[in-house]
Parts: structure tokens; C-alpha cells; sequence
């Protein structure tokens, strides 16, 4: 009976070690791509979260309950939406007017984060933002546009996304 010689073992742990550090590299070069094509996607996330976000209760309120005037623009919006403010049931009070909640402020901090505020408590909408704008197109008063900006920096570079709403107000 014949054995591996020495040789035969060494040329055959060689081609053994190639292969591994070959799928390893494989590995860790997936894993960097998967990182790399993850940044674009949150970003995106981030933006069409914020447009959604405000663009739902910005469409509940009216052209006279926001801050920003016809053909003006701002970067936070303050408004009202309808409330059950007497808890009868209804928006609607008994003379046939809508009554309104309190103001809801959507604006971006320092930290580059879209924030919700009513009655003092604010909440984290969106992060990497950074620009956020409203307007009131001319001679639109009832539309108001979104201006979103967000960018992200990480070791394969820099990104960037950007999203425009116009949502038109209900009342």
C-alpha cells in the first residue's frame, strides 16, 4: 500500500489555502457591496418617510391655518389640522365650523433630522436631512410644495437623494 508522499500532502494544503482565502475575499468583498448599496436605499427611505409623514396631515389642513403665505417659502411649517376639540363626535362644532387642533410643527434640527412637534413633544420623523423646505406656489394658495434634500457619508463615498412633494390642502 502507497501513501501521500510529503510533497504531495504540502502542494495539495497549498491549493486547499488558496481556495479558502479566494472565498473569503468573496465574503468580505459581498459584504462591503451589500453595505455600499444599503446607504443609497436607507436614504431613500428617509425621504419618502418624511414626504409621507407631513404630506398626510398637511393635506388635512387649510391654506389660512398655515404659517407660510402665497408665494413664500419656509424651512419649518406650522399648522393645524381638524379636531374633536368638545369630544362630541365630530369636527364639526354646532354653529357648522370646524374645530381645530393645536399647532404641528414639521421642521429640521441641528442634527439633521426632520422633527414633528404638538404640544411641546417632539418626535424624530426623518434623519440625514439636510434640507427641508415648504412654499406656496404663486397663485396656487391651496398647494403647498416639499423640498427634501438627504446625504450620507461613508468609506465608498458620498450620497446623496432629494424628493419634491406639491399636496394640496383639503379645507
Amino acid at each position: 500500500m502507497r501513501g501521500f508522499t510529503i510533497l504531495e500532502s504540502l502542494i495539495s494544503i497549498l491549493i486547499f489555502s488558496i481556495i479558502t482565502i479566494a472565498l473569503g475575499l468573496g465574503v468580505v468583498a459581498g459584504k462591503n457591496s451589500l453595505f455600499t448599496s444599503d446607504v443609497p436605499t436607507q436614504l431613500r427611505q428617509n425621504v419618502l418617510f418624511g414626504i409621507v409623514s407631513m404630506s398626510r396631515e398637511i393635506r388635512q389642513t387649510a391654506p389660512a391655518k398655515t404659517n407660510i403665505s402665497s408665494d413664500s417659502s419656509s424651512s419649518s411649517i406650522t399648522f393645524q389640522i381638524p379636531n374633536d376639540n368638545n369630544s362630541d363626535g365630530s369636527i364639526v362644532d354646532t354653529l357648522g365650523n370646524i374645530e381645530w387642533g393645536t399647532n404641528i410643527t414639521y421642521a429640521r434640527n441641528g442634527a439633521n433630522q426632520i422633527i414633528r412637534t404638538q404640544n411641546g413633544v417632539s418626535s424624530v420623523i426623518a434623519a440625514n436631512i439636510t434640507a427641508l423646505q415648504f412654499s406656496r406656489p404663486a397663485g396656487e394658495d391651496n398647494l403647498i410644495q416639499i423640498d427634501i434634500t438627504a446625504q450620507r457619508t461613508n468609506n465608498t463615498g458620498n450620497w446623496q437623494d432629494a424628493e419634491q412633494a406639491i399636496v394640496k390642502m383639503r379645507n
